[in-house]
């Protein structure tokens, strides 16, 4: 059980890096997050990290974010009061944009 927790940890670590990434280099262009953004980020990231060879697929599949209907990709801001129906990986990209430093 030890070894399965670590394996999704190392996935979860791993992602948190790559949105923190994503999100400084949208922000720097002064780019608001909308939900179209978002899920730009979470492509980006999900791609970047089911390429990550030391990480197990089983457990990068476990964050992958089910499509979204055509309406959430929208160019409307995305706000906090929102994050209570996203999923993992779109909450902590949102997480991370509107905490940066």
């Amino acid at each position: 059980m030890e070894a399965e927790l670590a394996k999704l940890a190392a996935v979860e670590s791993r992602l948190r890096a790559l949105i923190q990434a994503l999100v400084q280099r949208h922000a720097a262009r002064g780019e608001p997050l909308s939900w179209r953004l978002m899920f730009e980020i979470e492509d980006e990231a999900m791609t970047l990290l089911a390429g990550d060879a030391g990480l197990d697929a089983h457990y990068v599949r476990m964050f992958r974010v089910p499509p979204a209907p055509p309406e959430r990709r929208r160019e409307e801001p995305v706000g906090i009061a929102d994050a209570g129906a996203m999923h993992t990986v779109l909450w902590m990209i949102q997480e991370a944009y509107f905490h940066r430093h």
